[in-house]
């Protein structure tokens, strides 16, 4: 008897699903036969995503434009996810925003920015695809957070501190969510050589620093001895949304090669 791990006939949400680690999920999710709504700021690049899984799995699939700190545009993100599919089974809430800034040198501006988006987004969207899962009676919610989210780190404290809230939201949703059969947990990826990455290794550079010792520097304290790619994340997304999961919530799953081990 074999193992399958299918999500044929489900509905899925992704935001930030248009690049990065939100592509390579949004096209794991269809791989596996789930229905994808592409949600993401880069309206076009969220359409192209759309369309390449349309291509190459042949599930139904939508895209939409969302920035996730703006109520209204995931109020209309939910509504279109419905009109494309009747219903939501699962959201991967990968949207997110880092940088690099010294916590002296650090503007408020900085502070509110990863603070709305990791924040803030995640509230507005778990509690709008919340909505329309409860009288459902299930569902599987997955939340982008961070190994920053687990540990403190002095390079990036505004980010840190948003997603140290996304950890403890994911916990306090779990359990308003149970009741309604409804799975809430989210991911901790460690080091992952991402477009946030660019731009943090760019701002090492632009404060006259060697990007590349810092980034060597950082992969030397694995473990593993490796840093995480987009599939190791995709895939644990995959798991979560997944029947395998469904006695876990309120869990925090650290993928990061060793690096974080609470």
């Amino acid at each position: 008897m074999g193992v399958e791990l299918s999500l044929k006939d489900k509905n899925a949400v992704v935001t930030g699903g248009a690049g990065g680690m939100g592509r390579t999920t949004s096209l794991l999710l269809a791989e596996a036969g789930a229905n994808v709504m592409v949600a993401d700021m880069d309206a076009e690049a969220a359409a192209k995503t759309a369309a390449d899984i349309a291509a190459q799995y042949g599930v139904k699939t939508a895209s939409c434009k969302c920035d996730v700190t703006v109520k209204a545009e995931v109020d209309a993100m939910v509504a279109a996810s419905l009109e494309a599919f009747g219903r939501i089974d699962i959201l991967n809430n990968i949207a997110g925003a880092s940088t690099k800034v010294d916590f002296l040198e650090m503007p408020e501006e900085i502070y509110n920015f990863m603070m709305d988006v990791n924040a803030k987004g995640t509230f507005l969207v778990n509690q709008a695809v919340l909505r329309v899962m409860i009288p459902n009676k299930a569902g599987k919610i997955v939340n982008m957070s961070s190994m920053s989210g687990k540990e403190g780190y002095p390079t990036n404290i505004a980010y840190t501190a948003s997603k140290f809230a996304v950890t403890g939201m994911t916990q306090a949703i779990a359990k308003y969510a149970a009741p309604y059969n409804i799975n809430v947990n989210c991911v901790c990826p460690g080091i992952v050589h991402t477009r946030i990455w660019d731009k943090l290794l760019s701002d090492v550079k632009e404060a006259g620093g060697d990007p590349d010792a810092y980034w060597n520097e950082r992969i030397s304290g694995i473990p593993l001895k490796r840093p995480q790619t987009e599939e190791d994340i995709a895939r644990m997304f995959l798991y979560l949304s997944s029947p395998f999961a469904d006695n876990m919530t309120g869990q925090g799953i650290n993928v990061t090669g060793g690096l974080i081990l609470h």
